[in-house]
């Protein structure tokens, strides 16, 4: 068996990235994978701009006058750059351009009118509330490199630095499928010896939610000539991702059918749960991933290795966060594989406490209405105690 870094370098040395590109706009390019760099097309802030509603002044000139100047127009929001008269002051909104030989801004509040004057405090400075143009990036800046996935946050600052079409990689192709005489469709009545199926659905959410392309290929049944059947047009795909029959049964065929029309890399990794996992190649495109028939093992291996592969896939690099958090209970096991257990993370005081979940067999998808993360338990450790430090892995920002 491979130990799980083996296993991730074995995968991450056999991904063929994406040779071909598309443009898309801004409202496509959401969770998109950039295909080059994306630099500004304009400075930010474009010109010099009051911070705060206020007065703009130049100080030369208000401390010659006393603290008091005549108040002559306003620059507003969209207007182009005023000009400001020698010994007076300008009315000016957040975001309005500085008007040509003002220097500063005193915000309204500590202002006061008297007439058609303004009385200013003594404790005015130059450069006081300003924007400096380009002080957040500058035309050409390098704002993305290629293989950023792209967020909410991402695309609103390239719609603000004036970029409209964003080179991406193609959304990876993938077909998902379960295989298994006891599965069963949700609201299909069971029969004697069936269960319902749930692999296949949290692996094509868990695609949708990279972005993916997903393809529901059903349930399949533990027949070869259906399995041949199914995996015909796997030349179609660039990834193909089966749940169950990655095992050494008599009826864990998926292993036996993937060996036949193309080449297996490995079927076993040190990891628990999740030991059964096969990858491979079919022809020069195709990536495919024989995950575990447990629901649990399915799921974690996905996150392990299927995640990984697509990011790469599109010139990515996946990040697993590791953070160090404190045990609230104990966890007792025999060492021997890289355990990951399923965890409740939360942050109390400004500390991250991470609870081991009942309840760790890999059929026992109940602990997943608590789960927020795992613990890793290395493979030569026996586990850890309640207050010592372990490493959990956030599933999610809720914690």
């Amino acid at each position: 068996m491979l130990s799980l870094e083996e296993a991730r370098a074995a995968i991450l040395a056999e991904v063929t990235p994406s040779a071909t590109t598309q443009t898309v706009s801004l409202l496509q390019a959401h969770g998109r994978f950039t295909a080059q760099e994306l630099r500004a097309q304009v400075d930010n802030p474009a010109f010099d701009n009051s911070a705060m509603d206020g007065y703009a002044v130049r100080t030369a000139d208000l401390v010659a006058a006393g603290f008091v100047l005549p108040l002559h127009g306003e620059c507003r929001c969209g207007d182009a750059p005023g000009k400001l008269s020698p010994g007076s002051t300008m009315r000016i909104f957040t975001g309005a351009p500085m008007p040509e030989g003002a220097d500063s801004i005193v915000i309204q509040e500590d202002v006061k009118l008297e007439g058609g004057k303004v009385i200013f405090p003594k404790s005015v400075q130059p450069g006081s509330h300003l924007r400096r143009r380009g002080e957040d990036f500058r035309h050409s800046d390098v704002l993305y490199p290629a293989g950023r996935r792209l967020s909410s946050y991402d695309l609103a600052l390239l719609s603000a630095a004036g970029v409209a079409q964003i080179p991406v990689y193609p959304r990876a192709r993938v077909l998902v499928a379960a295989t298994g005489d006891e599965l069963v469709t949700p609201g299909t009545p069971l029969q004697p010896g069936q269960i319902y199926e749930s692999n296949r659905l949290a692996t094509l959410l868990l695609l949708q939610e990279l972005g993916m392309d997903a393809v529901d290929g059903g349930t399949v049944r533990d027949d070869p000539a259906a399995l041949r059947e199914l995996l015909k047009s796997s030349a179609d795909f660039d990834f193909v991702i089966t749940s169950g029959g990655a095992s050494v049964g008599d009826h864990d065929l998926v292993k036996q059918v993937f060996a036949e029309i193309g080449e297996i890399k490995f079927w076993k990794v040190k990891i628990k749960p999740g030991k059964p996992i096969a990858f491979g190649r079919v022809g020069s495109r195709t990536h495919f991933f024989a995950l575990p028939g447990n629901p649990v093992s399915s799921l974690v291996t996905f996150k392990l290795f299927v995640e990984p592969a697509l990011i790469a896939w599109h010139h990515g690099v996946s990040r697993m966060p590791q953070l160090a958090a404190t045990a609230t209970n104990d966890f007792r096991r025999h060492p021997g594989r890289t355990e990951f257990v399923r965890a409740r993370l939360v942050t109390e005081n400004g500390k991250l406490l991470a609870t081991a979940l009942p309840g760790q067999g890999s059929h026992m998808l109940g602990p997943l209405r608590e789960t927020n993360g795992f613990i890793r338990v290395e493979a030569d450790s026996a586990g850890f105690k309640q207050g010592e430090t372990v490493m959990a892995i956030p599933l999610s920002t809720d914690l």
